[in-house]
């Protein structure tokens, strides 16, 4: 019995470990995401977020979904002849040991059709899909946007 107990133990404190140190060596690491107030009534709302590739390869975003939402997209605006236009990408790449930024005016997320309407300071999950079969959930909360000039609104 003794011996059954101290393998447990022993078992329990390497896994244990080995989790600490997949978490600290994470490939992709997710940052600063939420969602842009809107008004109860809005279809569609917008979402922002910071992608780190801690690894030598590129991996791309392929794809985003939350139970809160029909679906989402990701979006970038971009700006000809003093005219804001949004791009839709079926994925991001993020290049291997770098942060890509998704900020107002760039690149962004666009979420459809919440299946209720959500305020300041609640909270959602996201599940980031990426090319190297990883998927992470988190958790976006919905915050006032700091709104100047040299942005646009959807």
């Amino acid at each position: 019995m003794k011996k059954a107990k101290s393998l447990f133990c022993i078992l329990f404190f390497f896994l244990n470990i080995s989790a600490i140190f997949a978490d600290g060596h994470a490939k992709i690491t997710i940052s600063d995401l939420w969602i842009s107030e809107a008004p109860a009534s809005a279809s569609v709302l917008v979402a922002y977020v910071k992608l780190k590739n801690n690894t030598s390869s590129p991996i791309s975003l392929t794809n985003i979904t939350s139970t809160s939402f029909s679906s989402i997209e990701i979006h970038r605006t971009v700006i000809k002849n003093d005219v804001a236009t949004m791009e839709r990408f079926s994925k991001l790449e993020i290049p291997s040991d770098s942060t890509l930024k998704l900020l107002p005016g760039d690149y962004h997320l666009m979420l459809f059709n919440p299946n209720k309407p959500l305020s300041l300071g609640d909270k959602t999950e996201l599940i980031f899909y990426f090319s190297n079969e990883s998927k992470i959930l988190m958790e976006a909360e919905v915050k006032k946007r700091n709104i100047n000039k040299s942005q646009h609104n959807h």
